[in-house]
């Protein structure tokens, strides 16, 4: 069997946890930029209608007394670390589906004790619940994993699988878009029961009987699917609403999308040989500029201190529109350079004995950039 790990509206707990004027209050978290979207709502913001990927004034209007926040990625990015860190303790074999998601092969002893305890491990450590689906299949452990949301646990055997499914909407099916249920609506068909009967009459097309196939399949490819292929790089981007023309503001967004970037790479286990920033100006175009190292890098000091090298030759003082920095040439590192980041907590405390800002939320409200 194979379970899919999700947490309970991710970035807005976390932000709940960490101000507890927020608890009791409907929270939606936003991006900085003006053109902004909501990107995690908490339960409270989810019953009065509010929705991921909507504009933070449409939120408003639907539910007046939302609180919107600022979202600091790198904090989300340090304990989705953390709580792989955990699941890794205990499962040989897993993959990370998204930021707060994770497929986890159930193929060994006393895997369902393991999944408790490392749901009761995150909860301990960090205050927050996860959602935990358990079925044969990929696609029917995260219908089972959406049905127990939220802090929940559900577990659908092989002889359940039918009895699961026929009371629930077509919606909660993976793959099945807004167009395929607007189809499915005009051919009458609402429940998944429906859709298996009308699939099973023959009148179901090629992309429709796979995926209902995918529901009742009662094994998969697990190598193929767990098997993870190795990244080219790891970097981030960031488009500012203001004109930036001060190097030292520049720094430290440029610090900032490392730390992202870093982390990204550290959780999945890889050292940089490569450097590279893009900046694009607000009038005369893009501008691109790499460093190679002599050898491989996990040195978070070393790999920012290009960066400052970097801005320093390549900003000609004109307004820069947007800044991106990437991480390549990526080789696995050794067990023993992992040590200091396999505890996220010491990895934020190295950093900050070198004086390096790197909290979003800092460096984003000194500079006035709703970057």
């Amino acid at each position: 069997m194979v379970a899919l790990l999700d947490m309970d509206a991710f970035f807005a707990m976390i932000e709940c946890t960490r101000n507890t004027f927020l608890i009791g209050k409907p929270v939606a978290i936003i991006g900085w930029g003006k053109r902004t979207a909501v990107s995690s709502v908490n339960y409270l913001a989810k019953r009065c209608g509010v929705k991921v990927g909507m504009a933070p004034q449409m939120a408003r209007k639907i539910c007046p007394n939302l609180v919107l926040v600022k979202a600091d990625f790198a904090e989300y990015e340090s304990i989705s670390m953390g709580i792989e860190n955990m699941i890794d303790s205990e499962f040989p074999r897993y993959i990370r589906y998204s930021i707060d998601e994770f497929f986890i092969d159930l193929n060994i002893p006393c895997s369902f004790e393991k999944l408790h305890r490392v749901k009761a491990d995150i909860h301990r450590r960090y205050g927050l619940t996860c959602s935990i689906g358990v079925a044969a299949n990929p696609v029917l452990s995260k219908i089972a994993c959406e049905m127990s949301k939220p802090d929940g646990f559900l577990i659908v055997q092989k002889d359940q699988v039918a009895t699961f499914l026929e009371r629930l909407e077509v919606s909660v099916i993976p793959g099945i878009g807004v167009k395929t249920q607007s189809y499915l609506q005009k051919m009458n068909i609402h429940s998944v029961r429906e859709l298996v009967e009308f699939v099973r009459k023959g009148f179901g097309c090629k992309a429709l009987n796979e995926l209902v196939d995918s529901l009742f399949a009662e094994d998969f490819d697990r190598k193929e699917f767990f098997k993870r292929k190795p990244p080219k790089s790891f970097g981030h981007m960031k488009t500012l609403d203001v004109n930036v023309s001060d190097l030292v503001t520049l720094k430290e967004i440029g610090f900032y999308l490392l730390y992202r970037s870093f982390l990204r790479m550290i959780r999945e286990g890889y050292s940089a040989k490569t450097i590279s920033l893009i900046l694009k100006y607000a009038k005369s175009g893009n501008i691109s500029c790499s460093k190679t190292l002599k050898d491989w890098c996990s040195d978070f000091t070393k790999l920012s201190k290009v960066v400052e090298i970097l801005l320093e030759g390549m900003f000609n003082g004109e307004p820069v529109r947007m800044l991106g920095v990437s991480l390549s040439n990526l080789k696995l590192c050794a067990s023993n350079q992992l040590e200091l980041f396999s505890n996220p907590e010491k990895f934020l405390k190295a950093v900050n004995i070198r004086n390096l800002e790197i909290s979003s939320k800092l460096f984003l409200k000194k500079v006035a950039l709703n970057a």
